[in-house]
């Protein structure tokens, strides 16, 4: 009867024991990883060499310094070709872009005077082209840029008059401020299309014209222009 008591009460005790010590055993618990945020790359990158083709629309207005001074305001299509090279580094985007332009801005004014008959006076910039730098910014999706650029701007500028069949006409070579700004998307793998506007500044053209009873006679062209632009991205 003892007897059975005691191995009664040896097996409660293990019973008991063998939860306890299974609690005790140490066992590995998940490690909580802290993750650092980290600001997404930009899907695509802008560092390259690049060249495209653009097409848009100027408005240019001439003056003079004359007692009676001359404005007018000249308009037309324009289109060229353009190629630059940009380097990334974080989300800003540093790049130099050159551009030739042939321009169709003109304006011109007929009359018909006695004995001369029909004249036409008229000026136009045949081209244009800019060397610029740009410093850009890129969102996050890395598919679209703003940015602004500032370079010099050269051309010419070409007045004339005709009459009786006979056409007179000067070419004066300029060099300009450019500044501007746009917006490019990356819209297909190596293409990207861009909208940009400039403004160009000759200030005075070229050495002043002696006019007899006026004096000395600047010129200079100021010009607004706005234009699409589709590059490859080599």
């Amino acid at each position: 009867m003892l007897l059975n008591l005691i191995r009664t009460g040896v097996a409660t005790l293990v019973l008991f024991a063998i939860p306890v010590a299974a609690e005790a055993q140490p066992y590995d618990r998940p490690t909580k990883v802290t993750k650092r945020y980290q600001k997404p790359a930009p899907l695509r990158q802008w560092t390259g060499l690049y060249a495209g083709v653009n097409g848009g629309y100027g408005l240019a207005g001439i003056s003079d310094n004359a007692p009676l001074a001359i404005t007018s305001l000249m308009s037309g299509v324009i289109g060229g070709a353009q190629i630059g090279y940009n380097y990334q580094t974080g989300s800003w985007v540093l790049g130099v872009e050159a551009d030739i332009q042939a321009s169709a801005q003109n304006v011109s004014y007929s009359r018909n005077l006695p004995i001369v008959g029909d004249l036409t006076v008229g000026h136009k910039i045949p081209y244009f082209g800019t060397v610029r730098g740009r410093f850009g910014y890129a969102f996050d999706c890395g598919c679209v840029m703003a940015y602004a650029t500032a370079g010099v701007a050269y051309g010419a500028y070409q007045p004339f008059a005709s009459a009786g069949g006979v056409t007179i006409n000067d070419t004066f070579r300029w060099s300009a401020l450019a500044i501007g700004a746009g917006v490019e998307w990356r819209v297909w793998t190596n293409w990207s299309a861009k909208l940009e506007a400039l403004y160009l500044d000759t200030g005075n053209i070229g050495s002043p014209v002696v006019l007899p009873g006026i004096g000395p006679v600047s010129m200079r062209v100021r010009d607004a222009v706005t234009r699409i632009g589709l590059n490859y991205h080599f």
